[in-house]
């Protein structure tokens, strides 16, 4: 696979990869300016010229992939081909290492009504992978799902079984809960919550739907930190309205404000035990 196949490929999957690029050339040398390979933990697309110049390219961008950064990073390496690298091309070239992290923003929606579409619309300009589920064929049909948006954005029929359907979900996603169904609303969020691992847990609801699913997980036996981490109505903090794309631009905020304060809270942490 060329690389520009690959790269487009791992994006949509939402995987970590490094794009090696030879970006100038003085010499001989394997391969001209321009020449790309892909990196991968376990794989790698295309080829800058093989050799040892490869083997040491793909090591340092492997070493890039294990410290598994949540930034992006362009780093520049001069390499004189055989002085270091006992190549006979005896040139000099700079090797470009971009790294892509992978993605991190992972979205569940339960619901495909006016809302949820609306939501869909301002997702697929994120950098994010966002799966939107409904026991409805006809609504999930609704939902923008553009491949060649930003977003990776995919739908899928929700069975009988709301607890079942929440345990196959990623790991530290955000969920979003907002159904035709009052009663599968608190089904997925007492499952969601029993998970303990969301970001975030929002459902759409009145001000007094709210204060029944807190009473009512409650006396299910959550405790007043789990029901805490449960944001009802969604999108309330801002204030901007109720029309659909109001309350779908008002929850992605909540979600990316507290995706960035888990991010600094670990970056602090971090800086702590390191010492810096």
């Amino acid at each position: 696979m060329i690389w520009l196949d690959a790269l487009h490929a791992t994006v949509k999957r939402g995987q970590a990869c490094v794009l090696v690029t030879v970006s100038d050339v003085q010499g001989s040398a394997p391969r001209t300016t321009g020449a790309r390979m892909l990196v991968l933990a376990e794989s790698v697309a295309d080829t800058i010229g093989g050799g040892a110049l490869e083997k040491q390219a793909i090591q340092h961008s492997r070493a890039i992939l294990e410290n598994a950064s949540t930034d992006q990073l362009i780093e520049s390496h001069r390499v004189v081909l055989g002085t270091e690298l006992s190549q006979c091309c005896g040139g000099k070239l700079v090797l470009s290492y971009e790294y892509h992290p992978a993605c991190s923003l992972n979205i569940v929606v339960f619901g495909a009504g006016h809302v949820a579409q609306s939501l869909a619309t301002v997702l697929q300009q994120l950098s994010c992978r966002a799966l939107f589920l409904d026991s409805r064929n006809e609504w999930l049909g609704k939902i923008p799902t553009d491949q060649s948006s930003y977003g990776v954005i995919t739908t899928g029929l929700l069975g009988s079984n709301p607890f079942l359907a929440v345990e196959q979900c990623p790991d530290n996603a955000c969920f979003l809960v907002m159904t035709h169904s009052h009663e599968l609303d608190f089904d997925l969020i007492e499952a969601i919550l029993s998970r303990g691992d969301s970001i975030y847990c929002g459902l759409i609801a009145s001000k007094s739907k709210a204060a029944r699913c807190r009473k009512r997980l409650a006396k299910k036996g959550f405790t007043a930190a789990e029901i805490s981490r449960l944001t009802a109505p969604i999108g309330e903090a801002e204030s901007v309205g109720n029309l659909p794309m109001e309350v779908a631009i008002a929850t992605v905020s909540e979600i990316l404000k507290k995706r960035r304060n888990l991010i600094n809270r670990s970056v602090s942490r971090q800086s702590l035990v390191s010492g810096t």
